[in-house]
Parts: structure tokens; sequence; C-alpha cells
């Protein structure tokens, strides 16, 4: 007798979990990103695109660009953060959605970015577990951080012809920005002289140098004058790097001399 009124008392319990069972429930998230040792990555910079995947299955729950206003440049780039300090300000670039899920989720949220510089754009990505119900909102959101720069080759243009003359120079002209659009110049929390801006020069797949190239003091603006000694084919990769940080970022071109 015991065992059976134990038996119903658990049929009872049982029952009573399944006519509770959770419904899926609305649940509204932000996803911010901001270039390392920068600012936020919105539409200045061509956003950048999020995706959220549930690690279990590899379905998209969510997906969506970053637009809005690079933030507040008192905030961040203040010689110290606290911890767990709020950077994101009103209008501060961002991509906003809901989701209706119904049980803890573990998923990699992932940033590709900016859009606006394919040649220099990076993923990050972080894994964590997304629970129905609580606050994605408040603060920073979910923040992701981007590395590197955003290097533009201004000259010469790819696969621009020039006549041989070893007499005669091209000139090497990049834009150096961070990944958030902030152009690197002096006065401003990006000096040109912390960052190393190189050519490196290859014809067809033999390396010829590396060449420094100097701060022209024009806002961005790093160039040389390059010579050439023989007619070919050559490839030209621009880069920008860090040695605080480690960040860099690269743009290519390829220039041909004719007999």
């Amino acid at each position: 007798m015991r065992a059976l009124i134990l038996s119903l008392f658990f049929l009872i319990l049982t029952a009573g979990f399944v006519t509770q069972a959770r419904a899926a429930e609305e649940t509204n998230f932000v996803v911010t990103v901001k270039a390392r040792n920068g600012m936020f990555i919105g539409t200045a910079g061509g956003g950048a695109q999020i995706i959220i995947r549930d690690r279990r299955t590899g379905d998209i729950m969510a997906s969506g660009t970053t637009y809005g206003a690079m933030g507040d440049p008192a905030l961040l780039m203040a010689d110290s953060v606290k911890r767990d300090a709020v950077l994101a300000s009103e209008g501060t670039a961002r991509y906003e959605f809901s989701i209706e899920f119904w049980e803890p989720t573990p998923v990699t949220v992932s940033a590709t970015g900016p859009l606006g510089q394919p040649q220099n754009a990076v993923t990050v990505s972080e894994d964590m577990i997304l629970i129905p119900g609580k606050d994605y909102t408040a603060g920073n959101g979910i923040m992701l951080e981007l590395p590197g720069f955003a290097v533009d080759l201004v000259s010469p243009v790819p696969n621009q012809k020039f006549k041989m003359n070893p007499k005669v120079p091209v000139t090497i002209e990049a834009n150096v920005m961070t990944l958030d659009g902030s152009l690197v110049e002096k006065d401003k929390p990006w000096p040109p002289e912390r960052y190393q801006v190189e050519v490196h020069v290859y014809k067809d797949n033999l390396y010829i140098t590396t060449m420094e190239l100097p701060y022209s003091e024009e806002p961005g603006i790093y160039s040389a004058n390059l010579e050439i000694p023989m007619p070919g084919i050559y490839r030209l990769l621009v880069t920008a790097f860090d040695p605080v940080t480690k960040e860099a970022g690269m743009d290519i071109t390829t220039v041909i001399y004719e007999e």
C-alpha cells in the first residue's frame, strides 16, 4: 500500500511538471563591437557583421550589423578604465535584436568587421551561455573587441604600369586608421610615431626588400619613394604594426614595370 501511494505521488508531481513546461520567452539583446585600443565600430566603418549560432546544432539564432556612432572618446580613450566600466554611451554603434528561446543555450557570438574595409576585416568570437529572460541590453551589452588596423594603399593603384627607369622611383602612399575609422595623427590617442609602417616588396615569388614608410605629416598618411631595379611584376604589401599591442593591418597591390 505504501509503495502504491508513493507511486501515485510521483505521478502527480510528474504530471505537474509537464503541465508547467516552460514556454519560449522573448529576450532582448544588444551586441557592441569595439576596436582594440580604439572606439566602437559602427556606421563610419561600415559596421560589423554579428552572428549568434547555437553551438549544439549550428543553427543561426540571429544575425545583423552594428550601426551608430563611434562613442565618447573621453570614456573610451581614458588613461585608465575601471573594471566593468560602461563604455557605450547614447547612440553608440550596436546591433539590437530579440530571440525567443525556452532553455539556457550554449552559443557562439561572432563579429566580423569593419565591413567598410574588407581587406582588413577580422573575425573574433566568444562562446557563452544565453539564459531566457536575462538582461543582455544594459551597460555595454555583449561586447566584442576586434584587433588590427585598416590600411589603404593610396598609390600606386592596382596593376599600374610603368616604363622601366631605375632613376624614377614609384611613390608608395598608404592611409592608416584604427578599425573604427580613426586616423593616425599627432595630438590624438593614436600618435603616428607609435606605429611601424612598412612596404614589403616581392618580384614574382621572390622577396626583394622591406622599406619603412615615414609619417608624412598629413593625418593617416605614410609614404616613401621606392626604386625598382629591373622590369617585372612586383607585389607591394604595406603593413602597419603596433609593437605594444601586437596588432597589424595590411593592404596589397601589384605594379608592372615594362622594358
